[in-house]
């Protein structure tokens, strides 16, 4: 795994979410996105990341707050508290669980791209039961990555943030014992949605690492987003990748 990870959420969300992310690959520092199946603008995405074959893809699970792919919608709602309470009850049978994130997995996997990391929206990857299912269905040998249980925070921050970090890591006590996998040592971002800074961010970058590091992102549009003009600006305070075509 690289050392610094620079992955944009909700691939395919709509056309304008694939064109800031895109741009922010091409003129920033963003290394990957992350898909979401099923959603208005996934197969637009696909053709995007197709052409852009430095821009990692990897898998954005989700269970809320979008448009499922076995259901007309989610019983719970766009709430990810009733989610995460739900896919851990009868309330949501395992069965029901694996079906849906199967067929999210299916349309990731067919277009041929290959997974570089999963995450999830608002999280439920660390969810036990999630995460088993999510093991059953990209099987044994994958050999990506996972967004890992460790939030850091920026401070100010809000109780929402403290309280998702705490399930983050309360959660993830058990990320090995239901999937030994590389995941990410450090996340970035939980507390800065659609508003992430770049001198806090460089100031980040700049301290020692427990290991590799995440930063999360959620660009969505081409003109007056904050996450957007993070990424671009990043570039005067962040090594290039050797590897990393210009």
């Amino acid at each position: 795994m690289r050392s610094l990870h620079f992955i944009a959420d909700d691939f395919g969300l709509s056309p304008e979410v694939n064109a800031a992310i895109v741009h922010a690959h091409r003129h920033g520092v963003l290394t990957g996105a992350s898909l979401m199946a099923g959603q208005p603008g996934t197969a637009e995405a696909l053709e995007l990341a197709r052409a852009t074959p430095a821009l990692e893809l990897g898998w954005h699970v989700h269970l809320c707050d979008s448009q499922p792919l076995t259901l007309p919608e989610w019983p719970w709602g766009s709430s990810p508290a009733l989610a995460g309470f739900s896919v851990g009850t009868a309330r949501f049978p395992e069965t029901a669980l694996r079906r849906e994130l199967g067929a999210q997995w299916d349309v990731f996997r067919q277009a041929g791209q290959g997974c570089a990391f999963i995450n999830s929206h608002h999280h439920l990857h660390l969810h036990p039961r999630v995460l088993g299912c999510l093991r059953a269905a990209v099987g044994e040998s994958f050999g990506g990555w996972l967004r890992g249980p460790d939030y850091r925070l920026l401070s100010p921050t809000t109780f929402t943030a403290r309280l998702t970090r705490a399930a983050g890591r309360f959660l993830g006590r058990r990320l090995h014992g239901c999937w030994p996998v590389a995941h990410t040592a450090e996340v970035w971002g939980l507390d800065r949605l659609h508003r992430m800074d770049t001198l806090e961010l460089a100031t980040v970058i700049k301290t020692p690492a427990t290991g590799p590091r995440e930063f999360i992102f959620h660009p969505r549009t081409l003109n007056g987003d904050a996450d957007l003009e993070c990424l671009l600006r990043l570039r005067e305070h962040v090594r290039p990748d050797p590897e990393r075509p210009q």
